[in-house]
């Protein structure tokens, strides 16, 4: 049952709370309620919603626990993530996030010890981007994909909530396209393998049975995974002019801002600045 109460106050604009009440369900004659709130408890409320509900880079940072003493928060980050998802502006948050924060997240994700966590959520979210191509291939000092597997193979379980699981089999499915089953140890595929063939058959995901198929060496989608490998890595080695499609990395023009675009010349990279600038962002790393 929900309960709409609205706050009205001469020196605040009108305040709409949202009281849930989880009780057994019975007959109720609702009367007058009397909602008592001090002017600061209002501000402060009104500020931490519009928080809430403005997805920045910073935020997300914030959220993952990335920033100062910020400790996680695993439930405003699921909100923040469902509110970025259905905004236009998702790609150059994503990216903005990337450059500032990936370093400190990578950092995060390696300091815990489970399959799913905050920082591996975040590292979901955003391994569809060059800077986590980038980072992969020049920073990355051990296998993430090795990393993730292990954990996965180790979980004593599989998460209670299924969306998790596919977030984890999603994430790792990336992960085994961009750095290779090779680099997924025996021991860790031999443990890992039965649990992704019970999830699936539980499941039915395609996400699970993407990252399943690709352990077990599938030619059809491995063919799937080249090609978002190179999908992934194209802006890494080809002209970012669009119509060029020169490439190679030694002969190119790297902007020295995001260092995730490269140009054949300066002329196509001036020509391709309207386009690349909402995703340029000076890299940390």
């Amino acid at each position: 049952m929900g309960l709409r109460i609205t706050y009205i106050c001469p020196r605040v604009p009108f305040y709409t709370l949202f009281l849930v009440l989880n009780s057994t369900p019975h007959r109720t004659t609702l009367g007058l309620f009397a909602v008592v709130l001090t002017m600061s408890s209002v501000s402060d409320t009104q500020v931490g919603l519009q928080g809430l509900l403005n997805v920045t880079a910073d935020s997300l940072a914030d959220y993952c626990g990335l920033t100062g003493d910020q400790q996680e928060n695993p439930v405003f980050l699921d909100r923040q993530l469902g509110l970025l998802q259905r905004n236009p502006s998702q790609s150059a948050i994503n990216s903005e996030f990337c450059a500032k924060y990936l370093p400190a997240l990578v950092d995060a994700y390696n300091a815990q010890d489970t399959a799913f966590s905050v920082p591996m959520r975040m590292l979901n979210v955003v391994a569809y981007l060059p800077y986590f191509a980038r980072f992969l291939l020049i920073t990355a000092k051990t296998s993430i994909c090795n990393t993730q597997a292990r954990r996965m193979a180790a979980a004593s379980s599989a998460p209670a909530d299924p969306t998790y699981l596919v977030e984890m089999c999603q994430f790792l499915s990336t992960l085994l396209a961009l750095q290779g089953t090779n680099s997924v140890s025996e021991e860790d595929k031999h443990a890992l393998l039965p649990k992704l063939r019970e999830w699936n058959r539980k499941y039915q995901r395609q996400q699970i049975t993407r990252c399943l198929k690709q352990l077990e060496g599938d030619p059809e989608t491995t063919v799937v995974a080249n090609g978002l490998k190179q999908h992934c890595e194209k802006v890494l080695n080809e002209c970012g002019f669009d119509g060029c499609g020169k490439s190679g990395t030694s002969k190119l023009l790297q902007c020295s801002r995001c260092k995730t675009a490269v140009y054949c010349d300066r002329d196509h990279q001036k020509k391709s600045w309207p386009f690349h600038k909402a995703t340029c962002f000076p890299a940390a790393f």
